[in-house]
């Protein structure tokens, strides 16, 4: 199922038993938007209608471990009373922590799950900058910002490579960086093939976005920067490379410690990932029932 390159790599760095939950399709979860409902009304309206929930102890979200319909497809959904969204997702959001009043950058916006997720994190106080550059994802995520009852942003069709053209300073960054998404091979099968060719494009592309990201946050501001891709090269590495930059990394409560002692002879004379990288976490299906996922809070 997977390439060499990717085995060779999973099998030095994933916990035993891991590999093989990867290709499990993980329960969806949900997050209510509390912009429009009260959570417990929203709850005791889906559990009448036979959806069975769990609430998530770690973030704000709730496992669908049975539904009689598409959790898609309810009147709810359709009035935003909540996003079909991974924990994961919802948990960086949380680590970020943005407040009333401050100015937030989401680089990488669309659909919109982490956008609306911010909004309602800053009572839909402040502003959030959401920057996508696809035509078709920007229209995705205008409809859910307008869906969910989102008030405080500004969503703008852009590069992000060129956020400095607009002239702001951002207290908190959320950099969910393009990747590989080799934590999602149980949805996107081909990501299974990844090659190490694959693995140094989408480097190069997160390099320049965590450049972006320290040259636009305001000093002591915070840049949360995830992946859903389980490869060091695009994780612990990318931190470090954040680090050298300047930025200090801070601790995350919950989640697997980041690994440490990957060598990197190919990529930077063989030097190991030191200690304090395990501030930064992983998330793995077969242990949280989630995606394969990896979050790092920077601060600047």
């Amino acid at each position: 199922m997977f390439s060499d390159f990717l085995l060779d790599i999973y099998k030095k760095t994933l916990p035993p038993g891991i590999m093989g939950s990867l290709l499990t399709p993980v329960r969806q979860a949900i997050r209510p938007n509390t912009l429009k409902v009260d959570e417990n009304r929203l709850v005791l309206a889906l559990e009448r209608k036979g959806v069975r929930l769990e609430k998530i102890s770690w973030t704000n979200g709730y496992f669908v471990n049975e539904s009689p319909f598409s959790i898609g497809a309810t009147t709810e959904y359709l009035l935003g009373y909540y996003f079909i969204q991974d924990p994961t997702s919802i948990y960086a959001c949380e680590v970020l922590a943005p407040e009333k009043g401050e100015t937030v950058l989401d680089m990488t916006a669309a659909p919109g799950g982490k956008t609306t997720c911010l909004a309602q994190l800053m009572e839909n106080q402040g502003t959030i900058i959401s920057l996508e550059i696809n035509r078709e994802r920007m229209r995705a995520l205008r409809s859910n910002i307008t869906r969910m009852g989102v008030m405080n942003v500004i969503a703008i069709r852009m590069d992000s490579l060129d956020v400095e053209e607009l002239g702001i300073k951002f207290d908190k960054i959320l950099l969910d960086a393009p990747c590989t998404g080799t934590g999602t091979v149980f949805k996107n099968p081909k990501a299974a093939k990844k090659e190490k060719e694959d693995v140094i494009n989408c480097t190069k592309i997160q390099r320049s976005l965590l450049e972006k990201a320290y040259t636009v946050l305001n000093d002591g501001g915070t840049v949360v920067y995830s992946t859903c891709s389980l490869l060091p090269e695009e994780n612990e590495i990318m931190v470090e490379y954040a680090m050298d930059m300047g930025f200090r990394i801070d601790d995350i409560p919950y989640g697997e410690d980041a690994i440490t002692g990957y060598n990197l002879s190919n990529h930077s004379g063989g030097r190991d990932i030191g200690e304090d990288i395990k501030k930064a976490k992983r998330f793995y299906p077969g242990i949280h029932g989630t995606q394969g996922f990896f979050i790092a809070k920077l601060r600047r």
